[in-house]
């Protein structure tokens, strides 16, 4: 755990930005780590109080005593497998930000610390079980098992998965008012790479039964395809229409819808 000179860190927030800093993660949104929390709250308020003491013995001598508030901020990384059955991936790492006093036989030291603490967790996504948070239509896989806030699904074709409730229930809140584009795009550059393979992906799924004579991928874009696949990712109207126009200049004629797609999204993720 590092020790810095005194921060002025009064809440959550400050806390996010100082941990996603020092996590190399300066251009994630702070609202990515409100789908996250810890289900075992006293085991990692134990590890915080041990790792604290320890970081400050070894810094002071005289017996130093700290004292203040922390918080655990966690930090995801987003990536995506293709794999066998595509799905996201995000590794959790929580990080505590500890702000206070420490006091000496001698003297007091306003100080803050900042490190990662306990071991990473990945999460696991499927695309498929992406597909059903966004159609409200998680009741087609099969619970295995419910424990410790956690939910075990089957998913065909893939390994049991385990997500945290309150992950899932967050997620399909912030997919109700924001497109998947969009919520990937606040995870920074990591999420801005892996969004035209997510998004791509899920356009497979919403015309895997539209496509009566070809497949997806031999289909070539139409306007009318690309407003609809648009806004059956949640986006607005008015602002698929904007999104296509911009990206004109870029489509050409032989391109299927898919990389069509996915051109439109990397142009707007790179700011039109």
């Amino acid at each position: 755990m590092k020790i810095l000179p005194y921060r002025h860190v009064k809440n959550f927030e400050k806390a996010a930005e100082l941990a996603f800093s020092e996590a190399g993660a300066k251009d994630v949104c702070l609202s990515v780590a409100d789908l996250f929390e810890s289900a075992d709250d006293t085991k990692l308020h134990s590890e915080a109080e041990k790792d604290i003491i320890a970081a400050v013995r070894g810094r002071y001598r005289g017996n130093p005593v700290w004292d203040g508030k922390w918080w655990h901020v966690p930090v995801p990384k987003p990536g995506y497998d293709a794999r066998g059955t595509p799905h996201i991936t995000i590794d959790l790492k929580i990080y505590i930000v500890a702000a206070g006093e420490v006091e000496t036989a001698d003297t007091y030291y306003p100080v803050t610390l900042v490190g990662p603490i306990g071991k990473s967790e990945t999460l696991a996504i499927p695309i498929v079980l992406l597909h059903a948070i966004i159609n409200n239509d998680l009741a087609r896989f099969s619970v295995l098992a419910r424990s410790g806030g956690y939910t075990t699904r089957e998913i065909p074709g893939f390994k049991p998965v385990q997500l945290p409730d309150v992950f899932v229930t967050r997620l399909t809140d912030k997919l109700r008012r924001k497109s998947v584009a969009a919520w990937l795009k606040e995870f920074g550059s990591e999420g801005r790479s892996i969004m035209p393979l997510v998004v791509g992906a899920l356009l497979g799924l919403q015309f895997m039964n539209t496509a009566e004579v070809l497949p997806l991928g031999e289909q070539r874009w139409t306007y009318e395809h690309l407003l609809s696949a648009l806004e059956a990712m949640a986006y607005q109207a008015n602002e698929a229409k904007e999104m296509v126009a911009h990206a004109m200049p870029y489509l050409r004629s032989d391109q299927t819808l898919e990389q069509a797609i996915r051109v439109i999204l990397q142009n707007e993720g790179k700011g039109g």
